[in-house]
């Protein structure tokens, strides 16, 4: 067997088994219901700030803890903790994306559940809307 064909296939060998390896840690876009189900999984949560209750962040006495409630898709709202700075214009974003997973600590007889995010990731609205957007003119 000539030794580039080996090469090749040990390349493809090893491709295939990153890929593999990839897709198994990957986490999935879903509610809070099935984060909660599978609480050992990492999951994106997609939502909007629940802004019936108050945004918890004081940079002076801890810049590395935010929480917050998030309301996902199907309308069901969870606590978030994010231990990380909060992000530029947290507060006005359209759409919120977690990443974490669903944890539940129990303390005193009662469980408290709460989703602890590794990453949050924000989309912010649009700085022009439509019928606003700046056009470049061509002189001649």
């Amino acid at each position: 067997m000539k030794r580039s064909a080996l090469y090749l296939l040990l390349l493809v060998g090893t491709g295939l088994a990153i890929l593999v390896s990839t897709l198994g840690e990957s986490s999935s876009y879903v509610d809070f219901a099935e984060a909660a189900a599978n609480p050992d999984r990492s999951y994106h949560v997609v939502g909007q700030l629940d802004r019936g209750f108050p945004l918890v962040y004081n940079p002076t006495q801890d810049a590395n803890l935010l929480q917050f409630k998030l309301l996902d898709q199907k309308g069901r709202s969870m606590s978030v903790v994010y231990y990380g700075a909060k992000p530029q214009d947290f507060e006005r974003s359209e759409q919120i994306v977690i990443i974490g997973k669903v944890v539940s600590v129990a303390s005193n007889n009662q469980s408290n559940t709460f989703f602890e995010a590794d990453q949050i990731l924000t989309k912010c609205p649009s700085k022009y809307t439509e019928d606003q957007v700046p056009t470049t003119s061509a002189n001649p």
